[in-house]
This record gives structure tokens, sequence and C-alpha cells, in this order.
């Protein structure tokens, strides 16, 4: 495979492992900045709100742009912000330096994915795409472990100060190894793009993406006292969880393509409803670590299997807007996330303490499993009335968006 695969991988393994290093910073981070625990978790909001609000500007604004240029220039911003993160001296600048560096966020990751299919023959891009965003799966693996360990060993700051080292090489790398190609700016006016991004079933998903991330970052912004409160796990097994939950979601990663590849909804209906009955197990089972233990490695699986399939998903329901469905649907993820970080920040600062967060939870993963429900509804819907066959960007073929009631409604290679 290219070598540019590499510096891609480096660049999303840099970007995701800084959207959800907090995590692992909760108590350091409040010591240091003098904050509770759900103020902390606030700046993981503050990114994905950044994220949601600056990735479809950026995008636009980066749209005259190569891929190439547009990926260096993503990827300075991400170097600035975390260097701004690790000087930060108070909660407010840290906050406002997590907003700078979510700039880079979603038009990093829509640009990636096309470089990564422009660089390999058409046989591959699926493989090369899978490739990339194996440095998103590998960050939860390593970098949110190998930061948490950092900071309690030196200080929060020097977590940042490594993960903005990652940046450098990401960016380096690029600089080496991504081929120069043209500007990206596509035939399709941006008007009738965001035109095709209101159809019902394109909202529809974006929407059971949200409520994914809520459910995901419900609980995982306050894994480490959540495990400290609940289990009474001391801060050298929480970084080994850390690490299990992260081998839980790089095999969700896997299965999620499977069961994709198989049937769509169905097994994104499927998933959501394991998530939430594990969640709902975790209120009991958080008093007892065994237990606690193999629920967290089952929730690691499944919370993470549909995130990769629901961007491909949205991208081919969008049709006419794949750059913008892309981007819109990173957004859509990062507003779960923060939305999910904000309410476990009101529910631990409650009387129902960290007890409610699984609740919480699996309340977004039953949300979105109505959801799935009501796709599945346009999408029976629509096989009676087949909608215009565009040409997607990243191959020469074309796609439509229902062939066959029978068929799942995915993207073909």
């Amino acid at each position: 495979m290219p070598v540019a695969l590499l510096a891609l991988a480096i660049g999303a393994f840099g970007l995701g492992t800084t959207e959800t290093i907090v995590m692992g910073l909760l108590p350091q981070l409040s010591a240091g900045l003098h904050v509770s625990i759900a103020q902390a978790g606030l700046l993981v909001s503050g990114y994905a709100i950044g994220v949601t609000i600056a990735s479809p500007l950026v995008a636009i604004l980066t749209n005259s742009l190569s891929r190439r240029a547009t990926l260096l220039l993503t990827m300075g911003i991400f170097i600035a912000g975390n260097a701004c993160s690790a000087l930060a001296p108070d909660y407010t600048s840290l906050m406002l330096a997590r907003v700078l560096t979510s700039f880079s966020h979603g038009t990093f990751y829509g640009a990636a994915s096309i470089m990564a299919a422009q660089v390999v023959p058409p046989a591959r891009r699926a493989e090369a795409l899978s490739l990339v965003y194996i440095g998103l799966t590998l960050a939860m693996i390593l970098g949110v472990p190998m930061g948490t360990v950092v900071a309690q060993m030196t200080s929060w700051r020097m977590a940042f100060w490594l993960i903005c080292a990652v940046g450098v090489l990401a960016w380096s790398t690029m600089w080496l190894w991504i081929p120069q190609d043209r500007a990206s700016g596509p035939a399709i006016p941006l008007s009738a793009q965001f035109r095709a991004m209101l159809h019902p079933l394109v909202i529809t998903m974006m929407l059971v993406s949200m409520c994914t991330s809520s459910s995901m970052f419900t609980l995982f912004t306050y894994i480490t006292p959540f495990l400290q409160t609940r289990s009474g796990f001391g801060t050298h097994a929480i970084d080994g969880i850390l690490l299990m939950i992260g081998g839980g979601l790089c095999l969700g990663n896997l299965l999620g393509g499977r069961l994709a590849d198989w049937k769509m909804l169905p097994s994104c209906a499927g998933l959501m409803a394991t998530v939430a009955v594990v969640q709902v197990l975790l209120v009991p089972g958080s008093l007892h670590p065994w237990a606690c233990l193999v629920l967290l490695f089952l929730w690691g699986v499944c919370i993470y299997a549909p995130m990769a399939p629901l961007q491909t998903y949205v991208v081919a329901c969008a049709g006419a807007a794949p750059n913008i469905a892309a981007v819109m649907n990173q957004s859509s993820f990062n507003f779960g996330n923060a939305v999910g970080a904000w309410a476990g920040s009101h529910i631990v600062e409650t009387h129902w303490s960290y007890g409610g967060l699984p609740v919480l939870s699996a309340c977004f993963a039953f949300t979105g499993l109505g959801l799935v429900g009501l796709a599945e509804y346009y999408v029976r819907r629509q096989t009676k009335k087949p909608r215009e066959v565009v040409p997607h960007p990243l191959t020469s073929a074309t796609h439509a968006v229902v062939a066959h009631p029978k068929q799942n409604l995915r993207p073909h290679a």
C-alpha cells in the first residue's frame, strides 16, 4: 500500500487522541485547573461543539484548495491548537485552545478519506479507507491510555505536548508522501449539495449518528471517576481497563464493517439494542469489579461497531452531496459527543451521581434504535420511488440510493 496512507493514519491517530484525551485526564485537569470533574468534562463538549459548528464552514472555505493543501492546513491548525492547550494558563484558555484544535477535525477526515481513495486502484479503496481509520481506532487503544500514564507521571500539559509532536510527525510525512493534486472544488454547486442533505433519510441517519455518539460519550467522558467511585478500581488498574476498552473498540470496528456489509439497518438496530441492555446492566454490574469488566468490554465492542458504517451510509444516502455529507456527519458525531459530555456533567452533580450515567447512556441508545426504525421506513418508502442516480466523486461509477426493496442501502465499490 502507498506510504501516503501511513501519513494519513498518523494524522487520524493524532486527531482521535486529542479528541478523547480529556477522558483520561479528568482528575489531573480538575486538580491543576481548580475546577470540578464536571467542569473538566465540558472540555470534551467544547471540542465537540467546535467540530459541529466549524467543520461545514472550514469545508466551504477550503473548497478551492487541493486535498494535499487542505490536509496540511488542517494539520497545522491541529498542531497550533495542541500547543496552545499545553501552554494554557487557566480553564478558559484551555477551553478556547480546544475549540481552536477542533477546527481541523471534520475537514481533515473528509479530505483524508478522498485522498486515500485517490492513491490506490479502485479495487482497493475500501481497504485503503480502513487503513486510514485504523489510526482513529488506535487512538482509543493506545493514545488515551498512554496519555493518561504520561499525565500521571508528569503533568497533563506533557500529554498535550506529546499530541503536538504526533501532529508535527503527521504534517511532515504528509508533506513528503502525499502527492500533489488538483483543487477539490466539486462540479455540483454547494446549494445543490445542501438541498440533497435535506432528504429525510439523510437527516434521520445523521440523528442516529448523534445518538450513538451521545450514548458513548455520556459514560466514556467520565469513565475514570466512574470506575473509581462505582467499582473501586485504583489509578493503575484503570489504565489497563482503558486499554481493554480500546481493544473492544477495535474489535467493534472490524465487526461493524462485516455486519454493515450484511445488512446495514438491521445490524445497526441490533447493536443499538445491545448497547442499551449492556448499559442498563452496568448500573448493578459496576458495583462488582469482574462483572463491570465484562460489561465494559462488551459495551466497547457494540458502541463503536456502528460508527464507521454510519459515516459511509450517510455519504451514500446523500447522493449529490458526498463531500458535505462526510463533513456534516462528522459534525453530527461530535455534536453527540458534546451532548453526551454535557448531559453526563449534570448527572454526576446530582443525587444520581455516577450510577446514573449508564441509565442516561441507555436512553440515548434507545432513542437511536427508534430512529433506525424510522430510517427503515424511509428506505421501504423510497423503493417505491427510486431516487435519481448521481455520480460519486470517489469513483467513476454511479450510485443509486435504493435499487430494490430487498437490497441493502450502502455505497458500492
